[in-house]
């Protein structure tokens, strides 16, 4: 027995020391920055993607992105699925360079990249993807030292498949009165009784839907579960054979799906989820939010992660909360400017903000706000669809559980650092020494 524990405790006392020396190392080859290596995605052949496109904020370009190695390009993480940047080339931060929308004419801040989708087996999907200017900061903030700190920018973590009514049925989500309209246009057309008087602001719209389903279908609203209760809209819509671009047009009618819709073609039906009416990303474009309030500050790096959202692209750099550009603007005079999102992202701050100018807006806000002070940490479940995990690095990404029924429904603030590495250094030293101690005691007992 003590020759075992000897060996042990040598074994320990080993570890300890490597994994301070790789520790030492590390600190000095992980800290510094650089530009992204990995060029543009070739999907591995045979899988199945969806087209994603980025505006890129003038704020986020400066003399360090435009260097020739970087091209001024916007760049893409993703977490899981077929292809991810780690499984591509080891520590693949920042992800893959995106490619200029070149149908877009005129318009220099609109790229696209293709990323994996549902239809791929066991390997999956992009789950949650990071925009980002196609930098490695690094940890070292001394400019001098390291320039690529202070130019590289990104946003937190987003879904990278798609929303579903179930999880995103909530006032405060975008989508939300999206969602409501489908289904009550689904119903007026299929003349479920009582549907069309259906207010769509009203508080309690979706419990007004189920009950009208419930009576549809004959069920007694008094005898179901609660859990039966909230499924009854999409009961009746598993029933309904409808067409799509009728409601929503014809561009993006093919993005809109719902499980007994899905077959092997689009989704493999073990992949289908229950949740209702969904849409997937493909060609949408992602928009960055400059409400300071939304960017949210690292709690490793320190550096700003923002915010934004998927839209509906209408071209000539305009977009918007709904699948037409004409349904957009009927939805401001019915509804109210409140539940209709657009704008034009090659004009104002949007095009002509300068990263300074940001980085002051941000630290105005903050010194006016300081209660509110929230990290990325904090803004694990605001979608509804949210597992809450927040890795403090990008390559913690691919270890993460979220990659499960929400089809990539995140919004995490992981921040690429190099800090993985780091983390795991650190576990193992803890490690080495709590075996030290224990083998230690164990030794004096006997």
């Amino acid at each position: 027995m003590k020759k075992f524990l000897s060996i042990a405790l040598a074994g320990t006392m080993a570890a300890s020391m490597v994994a301070v020396s790789a520790m030492a190392v590390s600190a000095e080859e992980l800290s510094l920055g650089d530009y992204g290596s990995l060029g543009e995605y070739t999907p591995t052949a045979g899988v199945q993607t969806n087209h994603l496109m980025f505006a890129m904020p003038n704020a986020w370009q400066n003399d360090t992105t435009k260097n020739v190695k970087c091209g001024g390009a916007a760049g893409i993480y993703w977490w899981s699925g077929y292809d991810t940047p780690d499984a591509k080339a080891g520590h693949g931060w920042p992800g893959y360079k995106a490619v200029k929308e070149t149908s877009e004419e005129g318009i220099d801040n609109l790229w696209g990249i293709d990323v994996p989708t549902y239809g791929n087996g066991e390997k999956g999907n992009a789950t949650q993807v990071i925009w980002n200017n196609y930098l490695d900061g690094g940890m070292e903030p001394d400019p001098v030292k390291n320039p690529f700190y202070a130019a590289s920018l990104q946003t937190i973590d987003e879904a990278g498949q798609y929303y579903d009514r179930m999880e995103h049925a909530y006032p405060e989500h975008t989508y939300d009165i999206l969602f409501r309209y489908i289904y009550k246009t689904l119903f007026v057309k299929e003349g479920v009784n009582g549907a069309d008087a259906i207010d769509l602001k009203s508080d309690s719209f979706w419990e007004d839907m189920n009950k009208l389903a419930a009576a549809h279908k004959g069920e007694t609203w008094d005898g179901l579960t609660e859990d039966e209760k909230s499924f009854q809209v999409d009961n009746v819509l598993d029933e309904l054979e409808y067409d799509m671009s009728e409601i929503v047009g014809e561009k993006y009618a093919a993005n809109f799906f719902n499980e007994d819709l899905v077959g092997d073609e689009i989704y493999p039906k073990e992949e289908s989820l229950g949740y209702g009416m969904s849409f997937h990303f493909n060609n949408m474009v992602y928009v960055v939010d400059f409400d300071p309030a939304k960017i949210k500050e690292n709690p490793v790096s320190k550096k700003p992660g923002f915010d934004g959202e998927f839209y509906f692209y209408y071209g000539n750099g305009e977009y918007g909360s709904w699948p037409t550009k004409a349904l957009n603007e009927q939805m401001k005079t019915e509804l109210g400017e409140k539940y209709v999102v657009s704008g034009n992202f090659t004009t104002g701050d949007y095009a002509n903000m300068t990263y300074d100018e940001l980085m002051k807006k941000v630290e105005d806000y903050k010194k006016e706000h300081p209660e509110e002070g929230g990290s990325q940490e904090e803004d694990g479940n605001k979608d509804g669809k949210k597992d809450g995990t927040v890795p403090t690095a990008a390559t913690d990404a691919a270890s993460s559980t979220s990659d499960g029924a929400n089809g990539g429904n995140n919004s995490n603030g992981a921040i690429a650092t190099g800090q993985a590495s780091m983390i795991a250094i650190v576990l193992v030293v803890l490690i080495a020494g709590a075996g030290i101690i224990f083998f230690t005691r164990r030794k004096v007992q006997k």
